[in-house]
């Protein structure tokens, strides 16, 4: 009966949050609803469908968890309301930018420059790869990692939010030079074979397309939109199986495998958490690795070369299917900061998430509202959204891309202005000049 339960208190909490914020924003496409409502679908696929195929169902513990954490998470909208100091008539009013054309012609140099950057240097980084391991090790461990780090891979994190711009873009103007920006960035991130840099890439873009009302969300699209998030999935590994042929890669083994893969991946997290809540091994409570990248910087900076390690190691069985491994190592959103930081601790840092995830809502919806808010409200959603699967802010690739969209813009429009007042002062002095050997040959 609890597995039921639980699924069905959690719809009930959902809907009727996510009524409140459409009547309230005109929308139900927020931070809350881009959060729970993935997690609450797959929990519903899980308990009312999963667990008759041998997944073990998500228990009416976890998911009351849960659903006290999404309250910590409006409670953090709350608290944002009440440290802006904004008026409710006024956060209420946040609707479409009305500015989008001028502003997607006016940022197009410095997203186009990012696209060309990251390729380039993906290209480079690719090559140099492929070189050390041969095509036949693209499906190691080791290609993934190499291809994953050092100076060329944090330069192709460029790719971000140019992809995200670049595809809103190429809605409104239908461009095919954009178009082929927009592929070569996708297959140089594919080639990570890294599901979520993928999946990040293509929620992003519809993310902004929708809130510069581009596009519209539908059953019948929602339903393409998880088609496509399958090919990727599916795409990330057959890459790795092509080293030994496209006709082993589509084979009708391989491709039963990875569909059966693609739901451990899908329902692992929630399970997972499910499963260890009641381990006496866990929470480890520990705080740095939450904080991991700024404290790993620091550890670089200061030449110590013992970093903080967020890969978890734990392994939990997700199902008793034997004839493939069902196995997770991912504890959703809520479970992997409950696994470092406890019960108090989570509910704490989720009403931070929330908080600042509001603050940048209400920021980006502004009629007059800047590329950066836009492009980091896309970026926060884009990851609340995977959030059913794991917890992805202590990664370096969050924390990178953010920066590189809080400080890059800007400083774009710092020297475009610096330029045009530039032009302006010389152009005046031309005029000066000019009138002033006008008099002397007057007179």
């Amino acid at each position: 009966m609890s597995d039921f339960l639980g699924p069905l208190i959690l719809i009930t909490f959902c809907s009727v949050v996510s009524y409140w914020e459409h009547s309230r924003y005109g929308t139900a496409v927020t931070p809350f609803g881009v959060m729970v409502w993935p997690y609450a679908t797959i929990v519903i696929m899980i308990n009312f469908g999963g667990q008759f195929f041998g997944f073990f169902p998500v228990s009416l513990k976890s998911i009351m968890f849960v659903v006290l954490c999404l309250f910590a998470f409006l409670g953090g909208e709350k608290l944002a309301e009440v440290m802006s100091g904004a008026r409710r008539e006024e956060i209420n009013k946040v609707s479409q930018p009305d500015n989008i054309g001028s502003l997607l012609e006016y940022y197009r140099p410095l997203f186009i420059t990012f696209a060309v950057v990251s390729i380039v240097a993906g290209l480079i980084h690719f090559r140099q790869t492929v070189n050390e391991y041969g095509w036949a090790g693209i499906a190691s461990t080791e290609f993934r990692s190499d291809y994953g780090t050092g100076f060329l891979s944090h330069i192709q994190n460029l790719s971000r939010p140019a992809f995200f711009f670049l595809f809103a873009h190429y809605l409104l103007n239908r461009k095919k030079q954009v178009l082929l920006l927009l592929i070569l960035i996708f297959l140089m991130v594919v080639a990570r074979q890294v599901k979520y840099h993928a999946i990040v890439l293509l929620l992003g873009g519809v993310y902004l397309s929708y809130l510069y009302g581009l596009i519209r969300f539908t059953f019948k699209k929602l339903l393409f939109y998880s088609l496509i998030i399958y090919f990727v999935f599916n795409l990330a590994y057959v890459i790795g199986f092509s080293t030994l042929g496209l006709s082993h890669a589509y084979s009708t083994k391989v491709q039963g495998f990875l569909f059966n893969h693609f739901f451990t991946y899908l329902f692992g997290g929630p399970i997972a958490f499910s499963q260890i809540m009641d381990s006496a091994a866990f929470p480890v409570y520990s705080w740095q690795e939450i904080l991991v990248v700024p404290l790993n910087l620091a550890k670089k900076i200061q030449g110590d070369p013992y970093l903080i390690d967020i890969i978890i190691r734990n392994w939990v069985n997700v199902s008793n299917i034997t004839k493939y491994s069902h196995s997770a190592n991912v504890y959703s959103f809520y479970g992997m900061v409950w696994f470092y930081v406890g019960y108090l601790g989570t509910i704490a840092y989720t009403v931070l998430v929330g908080m600042i995830s509001y603050l940048v809502f209400w920021s980006a919806r502004r009629k007059n509202a800047g590329i950066a808010a836009q492009l980091m409200l896309v970026l926060i959603m884009s990851f609340l959204t995977l959030s059913f699967f794991g917890f992805y802010f202590n990664m370096v690739n969050f924390w990178e891309v953010t920066f590189f969209i809080l400080v890059i813009p800007p400083v774009y429009v710092l020297i475009r202005r610096l330029a045009h007042f530039s032009l302006t002062l010389h152009r005046d002095e031309s005029l000066g000049n000019e009138e002033g050997h006008s008099k002397v040959f007057l007179s």
